[in-house]
Formats: structure tokens, C-alpha cells, sequence
């Protein structure tokens, strides 16, 4: 009967350790899609490495083994991030923690009570239960709650605070006896949740360290990217006055042949004249830069299909590097929006009232909108963002309106800015 129920208690703890570990794993975003029958093999192995390492009785080993081919697991066939590799391992340390901590409260219960041993054995394995199942559900809730991979954390690191508590832990549990002896097993609980602190501390310390680092070479590529479009642009302004040089030129000479050849086909001088017409750049605004963009975003769209009016407004103490920041991401945007659609409306309206300056870009939504996300398959949704900012340096503002058929973004600038 005491070998049934002690082989019946190991089976409840294996299952219970194997669908902690599981559960965790499984709680960090990855995307990885593998067979199910290579992760049921991976699981099948991890709980015989549980079942027979402890045989070898050496701790250490037995939680750096399992944390290896945990770590493994989780990376060939649930996901490919450092931030969830880092909790694996921590996790791994906190269930050598748990095992020290039950252990401590038995003892101290068993010293107190004078159990028997095998409901010592009971009572060892369903605290370490219940530590285990506790410390899940507390990182389970935090990777959750505010997990996301940080491709800038240096991974090497941040695994020594966990695998430093893991041997700390295993000397202590070697060296104890004087300290047990002298203070008692009260203390051991206080050792242990001040390192169940340290590492979470760490964790966040190490975290916000690589999600600044991120931000900061996110900021540096954003720039570059401002720096190059007005690069961009300014390029082609110099190619269409090149361009306007040559048409008028060519013009001239077609006006030439006309009256010396008395070319009586009006049709086809009509259309050498309509066809230099379109490839000369379209009047907009009195901005030169802003006209460079209309006429570079809205040039595959038909004229049928674009209202814009802005009627004289002056945006001329904006930089041009702020101009190519806001209306070239959000006329991309809108013109993205409306590809492969017939049905397409752009319109553009742009007026000066009282000391403040208007301007509002309107187009059919065939996308939910959500705040902070792109429609487009692969961005971050960060150009809405960018605008904001760079119209926030003018003091002034960016309102988006959507009622579910039209999306329109108001721009709204004081003009003694």
C-alpha cells in the first residue's frame, strides 16, 4: 500500500511539474506552427529527464539539464525570442527555489509534529505542488500581461542572475545545517522570496535596459528615413524643373513646325500638347514642397478620383523635412487604403479660419481602424504616430475621425506658429 500511494504520488507530481513548465511555455508568444507529435516526443523526454536525473542525486544538474532542454524546446518548436529563452530559465530557478522551500516547511512541520514518513512525503510533495502552481500562474501573469521580445537584450547577461540563485540555492541547501540550526528554517523562506524578488527585479532592470536601447534605434532609423525622404524629394523637384525646361522647349519647337509645315491635323497637335502637359507637374499649393508631394502620391490615381482644394493656405513656417514627415505618410496611407478599390475617393481640403490654419484629408475606410496598429501586412503603425509628433512641433494638432465608412485626419495649426 505505502509503495502504491508513494508510486501514485510521484505520477501527480510529475504531471504537475511537466504542465507547469508546459503552461509557461506555451504562454510565450512565439508563432512557430510545429507538428504537435514533435512537441508531444519533447514533453515525453523532458518528464523522463524529471523522472530518472534525480537518480543521479546531484540538483544542480538535474535543473540545468531540464532548463537546457526546456530552453530548446521552447525555441525550436514554440517560438525564436531571447525575452522568452530569459524566462525559461528563470522559471527553471524558481522551481528549484519552490523544492528548497517546500522542503524547509516540511522539515520544520515534521520537526514540530513528529509525522510519519510517509505523510512527510505527502505533505513535501503538495507544498512543492503548490509552490510550483503559485509561481506559475505569477509568471504566467506577467507574460501576459507585459511580454514582448526585445531583439536589443543581451541574453548573456541576464541568465547569470538565474542560474547564480540556482547554485546559490544548491550550496545552501549543502552548507545549511549550522545556519538551520542557529536560526531556524524561517529565515530560509525570507532567503528565498528575496530571491524570487532579485530575479524578477532583474528581469524588469535588464527588460527596460534593451527596450530603451530599441527605442533609441528605433528613434535613429526615423530620423534616417525623414533625412532620405526629403532627400528624396528635393531630387525631384531639380528633375521636374529639368523636365519643365525640356517641355517648354519642345513646345516652342512644336509651335515651330506647326506654323512653317501648316500642320492642318489639329487632333494630333492637340494630343503632343495634352501628352506634355501630363508629364509636367500638377499646380496644388503654393508650397513648392508640399506640390512635389501631391503630385509624386497622387500620380497613379485618376483625376476623377481626387478632390483637393487647398485653397492658398500657407504652411510655409513648417520645414520641409516636417512637410515630407506629415503629408507624405498620410497621403501613403490613403492612397494604400484605396488600392484595388473602384470605388475610391481622396479629398483634400485645406482653409485658413480666423488665425488658424486647416487642413483635412478624407478617404473610404475598407479596414476597422485600431489606434496604434497598420492595416499593412509587415508595419508597425507608427507613421499616424510620427505625424503627430512632427505636428505637435507647431503647436498644433491631429484629429482622427472614423464612423466606419470614411476615415479622415484633421490637421489644425495656429498660424502665429
Amino acid at each position: 500500500m505505502n509503495t502504491v500511494v508513494l508510486f501514485f504520488i510521484q505520477i501527480i507530481d510529475m504531471a504537475v511539474l511537466i504542465g507547469c513548465v508546459m503552461s509557461v511555455t506555451r504562454a510565450i508568444p512565439g508563432g512557430i506552427e510545429e507538428k504537435r507529435w514533435k512537441k508531444a516526443a519533447a514533453w515525453i523526454i523532458y518528464g523522463a529527464l524529471a523522472l530518472f536525473l534525480p537518480m543521479l542525486g546531484n540538483d544542480l544538474l538535474t535543473i540545468l539539464v531540464l532548463a537546457v532542454w526546456n530552453v530548446l524546446t521552447g525555441y525550436l518548436l514554440y517560438f525564436h525570442s531571447k525575452m522568452g529563452m530569459v524566462c525559461q530559465i528563470m522559471y527553471h530557478a524558481f522551481l528549484m527555489l519552490a523544492q528548497y522551500m517546500a522542503l524547509m516547511i516540511a522539515a520544520d512541520i515534521f520537526s514540530i509534529l513528529q509525522v510519519e514518513l510517509q505523510t512527510y512525503i505527502l505533505m513535501l510533495e503538495t507544498l512543492r505542488c503548490i509552490l510550483l502552481i503559485g509561481m506559475t500562474l505569477i509568471l504566467r501573469y506577467v507574460i501576459r500581461k507585459g511580454f514582448q521580445d526585445a531583439p536589443h537584450l543581451k541574453i548573456k547577461g541576464m541568465v547569470i542572475v538565474p542560474m547564480f540563485s540556482a547554485i546559490l540555492i544548491f550550496m545552501y541547501l549543502i552548507a545549511g545545517d549550522v545556519f538551520f540550526v542557529r536560526y531556524g528554517y524561517y529565515w530560509c523562506l525570507v532567503f528565498g522570496l528575496l530571491l524570487i524578488v532579485m530575479n524578477l527585479y532583474c528581469l524588469y532592470f535588464w527588460y527596460d535596459v534593451a527596450k530603451n536601447k530599441e527605442l533609441r534605434h528605433t528613434v535613429e532609423l526615423m530620423e534616417q528615413q525623414r533625412e532620405l525622404t526629403l532627400q528624396y524629394y528635393k531630387e525631384m523637384e531639380k528633375n521636374y524643373d529639368k523636365s519643365r525646361t525640356i517641355i517648354h522647349d519642345i513646345r516652342n519647337h512644336l509651335n515651330a513646325i506647326e506654323q512653317k509645315y501648316k500642320i492642318e491635323d489639329r487632333e494630333y497637335i492637340d494630343d503632343v500638347h495634352t501628352m506634355l502637359n501630363s508629364m509636367g507637374m500638377k499646380f496644388y499649393t503654393e508650397n513648392r514642397m508640399l506640390n512635389i508631394i501631391l503630385n509624386d502620391k497622387l500620380k497613379g490615381i485618376p483625376q476623377d478620383r481626387v478632390d483637393c482644394n487647398l485653397g492658398g493656405i500657407g504652411l510655409e513656417f513648417i520645414a520641409d523635412i516636417d512637410i515630407t514627415t506629415i503629408f507624405a505618410n498620410l497621403l501613403e496611407n490613403a492612397v494604400e487604403a484605396g488600392r484595388g478599390h473602384d470605388d475610391f475617393r481622396l479629398k483634400i481640403r485645406g482653409e485658413e479660419i480666423q488665425d488658424f490654419t486647416i487642413v483635412k484629408i478624407s478617404n473610404p475606410l475598407y479596414v476597422p481602424y485600431q489606434e496604434g496598429k497598420s492595416a499593412k501586412s509587415g508595419h508597425e503603425g507608427i507613421g499616424l504616430q510620427n505625424v503627430k509628433k512632427a505636428v505637435e512641433k507647431y503647436q498644433g494638432e491631429m484629429q482622427i475621425q472614423t464612423d466606419g465608412q470614411m476615415f479622415s485626419v484633421t490637421l489644425l495649426f495656429a498660424r502665429s506658429s
